[in-house]
């Protein structure tokens, strides 16, 4: 057959994940090399870039206006640096590809051949060379996970950008400390172990023209995932999930992994953060997280600290014509369905009652020699209510069964419902998990440092601070406040920190 005359190609450049090269961008070595290689040989050419690791056409939205281009017999070749670039993905896709090429009788140029699929005998060798490279791409994304993994063991980084405030030190292959970012993750961590919201945290950093770790405004999310973050621990995680969420790529469905299964190591790097003020940042976000409108904003003196001393729930309040505030009967309902009903009452004496136990412990606290504490741990309560958690998750999936046997779901609702469930228990036992891990050896304030939140809470009170900044200094010297009314009266029990 005489080889086709050519006059106007394509030149498809796509960086691949396999592409690795020091000194200097791969596409543009490639892209050097094709527009010599067009140059040499008199040839028009258009280029089109393709970035992303993506094998499936549908998620490459350059090669798809190329092949829309070939399509409409714009050019008589399309060049590329190898015949795999085109694709190395499933069948069906090199089918596509396959076809279009046929029908607009367009060839494939590389520096070393020229693939005219119209040809049997060079077809044949195409088919032969499409499923060693599938191949070869399977090999190197199996050996590029499983380098990872070594990695992750061994205690280098191999989790992408470095977290704020680390760099990424390539020589040790290692976090280090940025000593600029530092400062302002030191405000961070102080302000949110003195009871600050992520809000006003944000609020004060974007005042002061702080960039986000991303170079934009800080926002309460990113501040929520950079203070949480066991990293700063010095530690490396890796394997918290397998799949993904991309919108743009092909991945294998997003899946959340048991902590016992994650790679754990310890001291991979320095830290900036202790376990116990770790531990103390999950118990206020946690704690914060779970409480109504109200109680997220302080609203009131008890916002976020006052429960139901029958089921555990927050309690709400309800401002009265009057000036006065209720505290709201609890409506949550139980795992049978029945409201728990603990009535409500006014606040003033419930208030009385918490002053009442406040001065009871102060005087107990002033009493105590120094030597004579014991350290208890407050996370206690906290730890239950998730395991609590767990349990009614779990008991989910035991109604879905029943709902799916009665005929009550489809096959379809009841697997997507199932997996949904199966990914919040994963979720909330690693949450239980690292809460456990982060107790261990874990203590809680001095008695100094209660003496002094407690002389701190009374200036306020007696200066009459606005109530945002009481309701904050009351939680930190209160964990929670369990409130129960009865025919006897009511029964107010607080659990200092």
């Amino acid at each position: 057959m005489e080889p086709k005359k050519i006059y106007e190609v394509a030149i498809y450049l796509r960086k691949s994940r396999d592409d690795s090269d020091g000194e200097e961008d791969v596409l543009l070595k490639h892209e050097t090399a094709l527009t010599d290689l067009a140059r040499q040989n008199t040839w028009r050419y258009v280029i089109y870039r393709e970035i992303g690791s993506s094998d499936s056409i549908e998620f490459r939205p350059e090669f798809k206006r190329l092949l829309s281009d070939v399509e409409n017999d714009f050019y008589d070749a399309v060049v590329v640096i190898d015949y795999d670039r085109l694709s190395r993905g499933d069948k069906e896709d090199r089918a596509r590809i396959e076809k279009i090429l046929k029908r607009s009788h367009t060839v494939v140029v590389t520096p070393i051949r020229v693939y005219d699929l119209n040809d049997e005998d060079q077809e044949l060798m195409t088919d032969i060379e499409g499923v060693f490279a599938r191949y070869e791409y399977r090999m190197i994304k199996k050996r590029f996970q499983r380098g990872k993994k070594i990695g992750a063991r061994l205690g280098h980084w191999t989790n992408g950008p470095a977290p704020f405030p680390y760099v990424y030190n390539a020589d040790v292959h290692s976090l280090q400390v940025d000593p600029a970012k530092l400062q302002t993750y030191r405000f961070i961590k102080d302000q949110i172990l003195s009871g600050e919201t992520c809000s006003a945290v944000c609020a004060e950093l974007n005042r002061r023209t702080v960039p986000s770790p991303k170079g934009a405004r800080w926002s309460d999310s990113v501040l929520y995932r950079l203070i949480i973050n066991e990293v700063h621990l010095g530690r490396v995680v890796y394997g918290k999930t397998n799949g993904g969420l991309h919108k743009k790529r092909q991945t294998a469905p997003f899946k959340v992994i048991p902590r016992e299964n994650w790679i754990i190591v310890e001291n991979a790097h320095p830290a900036v953060k202790t376990p116990a003020e770790h531990l103390q940042i999950i118990n206020l976000l946690e704690g914060r997280r779970v409480q109504p409108k109200h109680s997220r904003h302080g609203t009131y003196f008890l916002s976020g600290l006052l429960h139901c001393g029958r089921c555990g729930s927050s309690l709400k309040f309800q401002p009265k014509e009057n000036g006065r505030t209720l505290v709201k009967k609890c409506q949550r309902p139980g795992n049978d369905g029945i409201i728990c009903g603990n009535p409500g009452i006014e606040l003033e004496p419930v208030e009385t009652a918490v002053f009442e136990s406040m001065r009871q412990y102060e005087t107990e606290l002033l009493q105590m020699p120094a030597d004579a504490e014991e350290p208890v741990l407050v996370s206690e309560r906290l730890l239950q209510m998730k395991e609590a958690e767990l349990e009614r998750l779990r008991e989910g999936v035991n109604r879905l069964q029943d709902l799916f046997v009665m005929g009550d779901l489809s096959k379809q609702d009841y697997t997507t419902r199932l997996e949904r469930l199966r990914t919040l228990i994963v979720k909330k036992e690693n949450e239980i998990y690292q809460l456990r891990d982060n107790l261990d050896g874990c203590t809680e304030p001095t008695r100094a440092l209660r003496v002094q939140r407690f002389e701190a809470f009374k200036s306020a009170w007696k200066e009459r601070i606005e109530v945002k900044e009481r309701n904050r200094l009351a939680k930190l010297l209160i964990e929670r406040i369990d409130y129960t009314r009865g025919p006897d009266g009511i029964d107010v029990r607080v659990q200092f920190r």
